[in-house]
């Protein structure tokens, strides 16, 4: 296994400059309530971004096997509401992404997001063509019925490397994301920190797979 690094969610670098990390991340837009209901869409982009293709995402053999060679690539949001008072869509991403809704998991391999198997996790994996250039996925939401704010909560993510000695092999991420509150209100400042997961300014972990059973 290739040595984690830390590095900044930089959302921003899809369109400011080629320094940005490959990375496959979810970037909170805003929250919609609807009107004449309880309800309040969260909204979502789905972004994937790489270092001159040396990264891709891809559908592979169609399972969710993580860390496994040609398993499907997704993306994880974690926590976001209980059972009965959470949905998701994926919007215009319908054909290009599948979702489903557990209360653990799907993790990507070689990551710990703290899991509360009380709640709801929203899985998106991708089942369209294999992608190598910066791409952003629009249209996502999570519905909740409970306005209770925003809150930080994990987010990990599959790719695939597509350069040198680990083509083929899984990438992993694991990171915060600003999902809708399943507790309290959160205090200011817990709101501050969830803008900048929005924003990309909040540090992630990177996991390669080289090695596999």
């Amino acid at each position: 296994m290739r040595q984690a690094t830390l590095g900044l969610i930089a959302v921003i670098a899809l369109t400011v400059g080629p320094a940005a990390h490959a990375a496959l991340i979810a970037q909170f837009t805003g929250a919609t309530p609807v009107p004449n209901s309880s309800t309040t869409n969260y909204n979502y982009n789905v972004l994937f971004s790489t270092q001159n293709g040396v990264d891709r995402l891809e559908a592979g053999n169609g399972l969710l096997n993580p860390g496994a060679l040609n398993s499907g690539d997704f993306i994880t949001l974690y926590d976001v509401g209980t059972t009965g008072n959470v949905g998701a869509s994926v919007g215009t991403g319908f054909q290009l992404f599948s979702l489903s809704l557990q209360g653990t998991g799907i993790t990507a391999a070689q990551t710990t997001p703290f899991d509360d198997p009380n709640l709801v996790n929203v899985t998106y994996q991708y089942i369209g063509p294999t992608v190598t250039t910066d791409t952003l996925f629009p249209g996502f939401s999570i519905s909740s019925r409970t306005d209770q704010g925003i809150a930080l909560k994990p987010f990990t993510s599959q790719y695939t490397d597509n350069d040198g000695l680990e083509i083929g092999t899984k990438v992993s991420e694991i990171g915060l994301v600003a999902v809708p509150g399943s507790g309290a209100i959160p205090e200011p400042g817990t709101v501050g920190l969830a803008l900048m997961a929005a924003m990309g300014l909040l540090a992630r972990r990177r996991v390669r797979e080289t090695f596999h059973i």
